[in-house]
């Protein structure tokens, strides 16, 4: 499912004039390291962020889903998110970071 996100989060950050520059996740969360254009809403760029995967992931992944979840409005976000801001670290370190996560994109 991890890897299915990448794709969509390209997608939607790529309408909002966004670089998506590294991604990775575990069970329960995601990593993204974004080039965010200067014209964005965080927090509204976060929500199509969710919205889009969730939407989309619900269809993919249907009866696996529904292991878990039932009924017609399925929430597979938290409504919290952890934005931080790394313009003074350097890239590849986070970058470094990210790629470590255990999850990794299966």
């Amino acid at each position: 499912m991890l890897a299915d996100m990448e794709p969509i989060f390209v997608r939607v950050l790529t309408a909002n004039q966004c670089v998506l520059e590294e991604f990775n996740g575990e069970p329960d969360h995601v990593h993204l390291l974004v080039n965010l254009h200067p014209d964005n809403n965080i927090s509204d760029l976060m929500a199509s962020l969710k919205s889009a995967t969730s939407r989309i992931l619900r269809q993919q992944y249907k009866s696996e889903i529904g292991k878990f979840y039932w009924g017609e409005k399925v929430k597979l976000w938290h409504d919290s998110k952890c934005v931080v801001s790394c313009g003074g670290a350097p890239l590849e370190i986070v970058k470094a970071y990210i790629k470590e996560q255990s999850g990794g994109k299966e």
